[in-house]
């Protein structure tokens, strides 16, 4: 059943970018998506909370979904407390995805909601087919996101990089 949080702002990651390249979501990439974004930024913003649904309820636009829970029920405990929504407001396209979590902060009596970085649903949940049952595969791509997002990032990447 769907529930509301209510949100205190809406906050990017400075993480965003560096993330987002590692999943082929480059600058320009980013940019053609920017106004995309930003209306679902100004809608949370606005309304000052954000509808959060589990599996068994259908997409609405800003609705977020936990990440954490597999179609079939089971737990992927690395991305507890992430949740993902279309990027786009269009029942049909799915890709691509914003990955965002709640920050409680100081001071804030709601939660701030952090956009992390955008992915495409293949990148966050696996590609359909046989690697989407593969376990190793599967802990290799939630593995990877968990690592991005606490900033280990690959060597050579500096966050202070244009």
């Amino acid at each position: 059943m769907a529930r509301k949080v209510k949100i205190s702002c809406v906050e990017t990651s400075r993480l965003f970018q560096k993330i987002s390249e590692e999943y082929g979501f480059t600058s320009e990439v980013v940019l053609s998506y920017f106004q995309d974004i930003d209306d679902l930024q100004q809608l949370w913003e606005k309304q000052q909370e954000v509808w959060v649904y589990t599996q068994d309820e259908q997409f609405r636009y800003g609705w977020i979904k936990e990440s954490h829970l597999k179609g079939d029920g089971s737990l992927v405990p690395l991305y507890i407390g992430l949740h993902h929504t279309r990027v786009l407001d269009d029942r049909e396209e799915q890709d691509p995805l914003l990955v965002v979590t709640f920050e409680t902060r100081e001071g804030l009596a709601d939660p701030v909601l952090v956009i992390l970085t955008m992915v495409d649903h293949a990148d966050m949940f696996g590609e359909l087919g046989a690697a989407k049952h593969n376990p190793q595969q599967m802990y290799y791509i939630h593995k990877k996101l968990d690592d991005l997002i606490q900033g280990d990032l690959p060597k050579g990447t500096s966050l202070h990089e244009p």
